[in-house]
């Protein structure tokens, strides 16, 4: 197959404190690219600078506070993380930044219909993308094709994943945030009712995964998770009940850039148990009438990979092909490659016997664990087939 060229920017501008915009800007830096990030205050702008000195990563990079009226790059990243309406309204007053000619990538999950409306008139030069692994990974790079979107434009940003030394994947809809809303929530669930983090992530981390959920979630910015909930409970699409996070972020756990949050991380350093969050979740059961479970971790690793294949198989339906699930599964979740990504270990485990266990667990837990029609229709087509 042949590749099309690589994009190489000379200058590019980052828009967003966000650990998945610091570790793009990083990523950026070390090919090469000179980095303007532009931060929105003193405060962050000073977390950020700490942060990547301690990375050892400021080479190549200049922090700004607001928008220097004489910048201009060849490539602008906006990587707030805000909600989708404020995402659109940041391109709109940055896109000067780009000039003319410059591509224009808004980085983050799948913007709202209103959003990419009012994106609209950009279509020839902005693209929404997505990273699937957690900062400062970037192993794949989904890119949003609208159907408007110029080819130019789509072939510069699958250009930009190469030279980044990414896989880039054109795809009609974000397929990570999905899986990962899944995965992150699921083991939330577990730690509500009776887990805590460490168990979870080493019940995962001994199933093969390269980071248990907890932990990546950290890299990630629990904010990301914080906002995602406050979108769900707006359109009542919240799938597992989920308070501990909801209580977390305002009490400043943000994950690793804020020095805590599943774990502690002093002086910045590696991840250290924190006995308070075992407290804020028990405590966050006893208001909800709930008695804690002592889950064992095969238990952990079962209900995890079967929170993991029901969404798969939600995805599937919408027209997704099973091979690019499962391949950005492996990226996004770090499911075991060695056991294919969900779709390929939920056909080896039987479609059918996922079925049975989750409709046990619908039983005894409750509707969330309910498996879904895109499910009980695979485990039907591979019994007939």
């Amino acid at each position: 197959m042949v590749r099309g060229p690589l994009f190489s920017p000379k200058t590019a501008a980052v828009a967003g404190g966000s650990p998945q915009a610091l570790g793009f800007a990083v990523a950026l830096a070390r090919a090469g690219v000179a980095v303007t990030l532009i931060e929105d205050d003193q405060h962050d702008a000073l977390r950020v600078r700490e942060t990547l000195a301690r990375a050892e990563a400021l080479t190549g990079i200049d922090i700004v506070i607001g928008q220097p009226a004489s910048l201009r790059t060849d490539l602008l990243v906006e990587a707030s993380g805000n909600c989708p309406l404020q995402r659109a309204a940041l391109i709109a007053d940055l896109s000067p930044i780009a000039g003319t000619n410059g591509l224009i990538l808004s980085l983050g999950p799948d913007p709202s219909v209103d959003a990419r409306s009012r994106a609209a008139s950009y279509t020839d030069r902005l693209l929404f993308i997505d990273t699937a692994a957690p900062p400062p990974h970037i192993g794949l790079i989904e890119i949003l094709d609208l159907g408007a979107t110029s080819e130019l434009a789509l072939s510069r940003a699958e250009g930009l994943a190469r030279l980044l030394g990414a896989i880039p994947l054109r795809t009609p809809s974000f397929i990570a945030a999905p899986l990962l809303a899944c995965f992150e929530d699921c083991a939330e669930h577990l730690i509500f009712h009776g887990s805590n983090p460490w168990e979870v992530d080493s019940a995962l981390e001994a199933f093969g995964f390269d980071l248990g959920p907890c932990a990546a979630q950290d890299l990630r910015g629990l904010d990301l998770a914080y906002a995602r909930h406050r979108r769900e409970d707006a359109d009542n699409t919240r799938h597992f009940p989920t308070p501990v996070l909801d209580r977390m972020v305002p009490e400043g756990r943000l994950g690793r850039k804020g020095s805590v949050g599943w774990y502690r991380y002093p002086g910045g350093g590696g991840r250290v148990i924190d006995p308070l969050i075992e407290d804020l979740a028990r405590e966050e059961a006893h208001f909800a009438g709930i008695t804690p479970q002592n889950l064992s971790e095969s238990t952990l690793q079962h209900r995890l990979i079967l929170a993991l294949i029901n969404q798969a198989a939600r995805l599937h339906a919408s027209g997704v092909p099973a091979p690019l699930i499962d391949l950005v599964a492996t990226q996004a979740t770090g499911f075991p490659a060695a056991l294919g990504g969900p779709l390929f270990f939920g056909a080896h485990l039987g479609f059918g016997t996922a079925v049975a266990h989750l409709s046990d667990l619908a039983q005894q837990e409750g509707p969330h664990w309910t498996p879904s029609n895109a499910l009980a229709a695979l485990a039907q087509t591979k019994a007939t087939a």
